[in-house]
Order: C-alpha cells, then sequence, then structure tokens
C-alpha cells in the first residue's frame, strides 16, 4: 500500500520545508495573536454564550486542530486539547505541594514542540471564548472510533466544556472519553447541556498517591472512574493496583474495562491507577 509520501510527494516535501524552516509555527503563532485580539473584542460587543451564525461557526471549527494518533500509547485514537501554558488553573497548581501537576508531561512537552503549544492554544482560544452549535463540529476530522478530550490540557471554563459536549454530540458514533481536574466547571457544563450517552467522565485526582474523596464522588456523580498517579515506593507499600499504564489503551478497550467505558455491570474499575513517570 502506498504511503502518504508516496502519494502526495510534493505536498510532503512542501510540508517539511515549511517544518524546517520555522514557517509553520510562525503561521500558527500568528494566527493564535489574531484570533486573541479579535475575541477580546467581541467579548467587549458580544454575548459569547449566543451562537454564531453557521457559517462563522463553520469557519471557527474549521481552525480547530485534532491528532488522530497513529503510534505509542493512544495509537487508534483521536484527541482534541488546549494548552497548559495558558490554563489559569493549570499555572496555580503547579506551584501547589504534591500536586500532580508539578510533573506535568504535557508542559515539558509543549514547552519544546512549539507547534503542538501554538496549536493548543488556538484550539483554547476557540473553544473557551464562543459557544458554537452541534452541527458545526460535524466538519471535524476525526477518523478514529475513540475521541479522548484533553491530552495535553484541561478544561478553562464553562463555555470550552460546554463547547466540549458539543463535539461529542457531534460525533454520537465515536466512544468518547474526557480527563479533567476541574469538576466543578464540567458539572456545570453538564447541567447547562446534558451528558451523552457516549461520553465517560474520568476525574484526575489533584495529588499524587491520593485519590479524590468520597464526599467528591457524592458531589459530582457524573464521575465514571477516577484516575490517580503512584510512586512506585508508595504504590508498593499499600499494595495499590496499578492497572494503566507500560500499554496502549486500545488493549484496554478491547477489554470494555478502561477509561472509554462507564463503570457497570461489564465494567466495575472505577479506580484508575498509573505509576508517577
Amino acid at each position: 500500500m502506498a504511503t502518504n509520501k508516496e502519494r502526495n510527494p510534493i505536498i510532503t516535501e512542501s510540508v517539511n520545508l515549511a517544518y524546517s524552516k520555522g514557517l509553520y509555527e510562525f503561521f500558527t503563532k500568528s494566527v493564535a495573536k489574531l484570533f486573541t485580539v479579535a475575541f477580546a473584542i467581541l467579548a467587549k460587543i458580544a454575548d459569547p454564550v449566543a451562537c454564531l451564525p453557521m457559517i462563522q461557526a463553520k469557519a471557527l471549527v474549521a481552525c480547530l486542530w485534532v491528532v488522530n494518533h497513529n503510534a505509542n500509547k493512544l495509537e487508534g485514537i483521536s484527541s482534541i486539547s488546549s494548552s497548559v501554558h495558558d490554563n489559569f488553573f493549570c499555572k496555580c497548581r503547579q506551584a501547589i505541594t504534591d500536586c500532580i501537576c508539578k510533573f506535568c508531561y504535557a508542559f515539558n512537552q509543549q514547552s519544546y514542540q512549539t507547534g503542538l503549544k501554538e496549536h493548543n492554544i488556538l484550539n483554547g482560544l476557540i473553544l473557551r471564548n464562543v459557544l458554537l452549535p452541534v452541527a458545526a463540529f460535524k466538519v471535524l476530522r476525526i477518523l478514529y472510533p475513540y475521541l479522548r478530550i484533553e491530552s495535553f490540557g484541561d478544561v478553562a471554563n464553562v463555555i470550552q466544556a460546554r463547547n466540549y459536549i458539543r463535539i461529542i454530540k457531534a460525533f454520537p458514533r465515536k466512544r468518547c472519553a474526557i480527563w479533567t481536574k476541574n469538576l466543578e466547571t464540567w458539572h456545570k457544563a453538564f447541567i447547562a447541556e446534558g451528558k451523552p450517552d457516549n461520553t465517560t467522565f474520568v476525574a484526575s485526582s489533584l495529588y499524587l498517591n491520593t485519590p479524590i474523596s468520597e464526599k467528591t464522588l457524592e458531589r459530582y456523580p457524573e464521575i465514571d472512574h477516577v484516575f490517580t498517579v503512584y510512586t512506585k515506593e508508595y504504590a508498593k507499600k499499600h499494595n495499590i493496583v496499578i492497572n494503566c499504564g507500560g500499554r496502549k489503551c486500545l488493549d484496554c478497550i478491547k477489554k470494555r474495562v478502561n477509561c472509554y467505558f462507564r463503570t457497570g455491570d461489564k465494567n466495575r474499575t472505577l479506580y484508575i491507577n498509573e505509576l508517577k513517570k
């Protein structure tokens, strides 16, 4: 079977040249700056919760960047994310003692993969500033049957969370999973939009070696799984079962016992535990 490079040699070489000269990164940064100014102006003159006309909405959605992963842990899964670098919650938590955010892999990865960073910043600018209609999101290229919400960041406000829910509604045949530490933000979004049936909601514990409390589970009944990171020493001492990490997500999906499926008769895994990398 011919590869993309073999089928489209001119396009491939053009893209590689653009990357090597820094032109692609420059373009993405320029677009992000333009959107920052545009949304700052709109915030002064318009209601962000009032949906845009469909033509303008589709134009904004066309600027969103979806990653269709072809290798590593998320192989065979699509994901859409924002950046930790311009997220108020993420920045504050990095200063908290024992908070898992101090070890954020996404922050480090986006620091040296600046193209990834700028794409995710642009996603955040669009999704956080204007509420878009469900129909507009159907132009997204989500290639795989599974969609992960936030593989590199987290939601910054309710508008962003509501837009993510609308993306999920636009693809009812996809299995979607949400990862977040901002439970209250999502709770308000679910009240406004409802929780789609094809969605699993994963609460990421804030602290190393400390899963969220039973009280928190009661406060947010939409939680399907609790994801917690442990040190190797703590897990061994307290007999913590490590059931995540070191494998591809698709391997667990085949067993229907992981993050992409809700707890129930066929999936009793509430706590998902991973060793600190």
